[in-house]
């Protein structure tokens, strides 16, 4: 199996080669209003082990912020996400709370030019370890690691791997790609395509030789739902904490999303009259006092009618 402790070391000298200058990320200026979930009248309601923990619309003057998929926690506690037009967008915290600072850096591609156009700068899907960003892209299916730590804004892209663009003989469409992606405590990249068909959601792994493979296992889509998000947790009880994130639209009922964790059947459903939007990142931690928190951000495909959306839920595991 492909080892990040193994892995790292390559694509961090192949993304950041010597003599490639370190560049800062462009200055974003983030305008954060407080939104209420609007959840007194939802059925299901909440779980009883979930708290809301707050909501903000996201806005900048910045035409280029928007499209945000894939989520990730930094250790000086700042989100980092990407934008589906190739770029990484970091989220200014203090307290937990969205603070109105951000950056912003487009992908460059191999060859250092700017990735450019939906066929590769699609990005969906976004893990974080050490500096480095591994992203999944759909159209053209593959796994690329930027060493933002080292070049910032000069990282290059490093081919992970290529993603199968088949399954069972059918290709893949080119919008129902590895919007899911998740690396567990033990550097193991898991991904997810969104949908094979309207059916489940097929999975695959990376192995050491730089191939991917389906495994043949399915993500439990709820009826109806698209794969879209996953993030795998440390936990002091050994195995990871699995997050995992399900979208649905359609212009009656409009977004839906579920979210579920690994440690009980319970799970976080968003609907009207709540206020919901095209939520597509998705990620977790463990806080001090043992509660999960649960982050997620919604994508706005950059338009008029939508919003981008932060929001945080607490979930009790003590009782699961």
């Amino acid at each position: 199996m492909w080892s990040f402790e193994t892995a790292s070391r390559t694509l961090r000298e192949e993304s950041c080669p010597t003599r490639t200058a370190d560049a800062s990320p462009l200055p974003l200026g983030i305008t954060a209003t407080s939104v209420a979930l609007n959840n007194e009248d939802a059925n299901p309601p909440l779980p009883d082990t979930v708290a809301f923990a707050g909501g903000w619309s996201l806005t900048s003057e910045n035409a280029n912020f928007g499209g945000l998929s894939g989520l990730e926690i930094l250790k000086d506690g700042n989100l980092l996400s990407i934008s589906d037009v190739g770029a990484f967008v970091w989220l200014g915290m203090t307290d937990g709370r969205p603070d109105g600072t951000g950056k912003l850096a487009y992908m460059l591609a191999q060859d250092g030019s700017q990735l450019s156009g939906k066929a590769d700068g699609d990005a969906e899907g976004l893990v974080f370890r050490d500096g480095l960003a591994i992203v999944s892209f759909e159209r053209n299916h593959r796994l690329e690691a930027f060493d933002l730590e080292n070049c910032g804004a000069s990282a290059r892209a490093a081919l992970v791997t290529m993603l199968p663009d088949t399954v069972a003989g059918k290709p893949i469409d080119e919008n129902q790609g590895a919007e899911a992606l998740s690396i567990s405590p033990d550097g193991l990249l898991t991904y997810g395509f969104e949908s094979m068909f309207g059916g489940p959601s097929a999975m695959g792994a990376v192995f050491a030789d730089g191939t991917s493979m389906l495994t043949g296992d399915v993500a439990d889509n709820p009826r109806g739902y698209s794969f879209v998000g996953r993030d795998e947790i440390a936990s002091s009880a050994g195995s990871p904490i699995i997050l995992t994130l399900y979208r649905s639209y359609d212009p009656i009922r409009g977004n839906r999303n579920i979210i579920t964790w690994s440690t009980s059947n319970d799970r976080i459903e968003l609907k009207r009259p709540m206020l919901v939007d095209n939520f597509e990142g998705v990620a977790g931690e463990l806080r001090d006092d043992g509660t999960l928190r649960i982050w997620m951000i919604s994508d706005n495909n950059f338009s008029d009618k939508q919003q981008t959306l932060l929001y945080a839920f607490d979930v009790d595991i003590s009782a699961e």
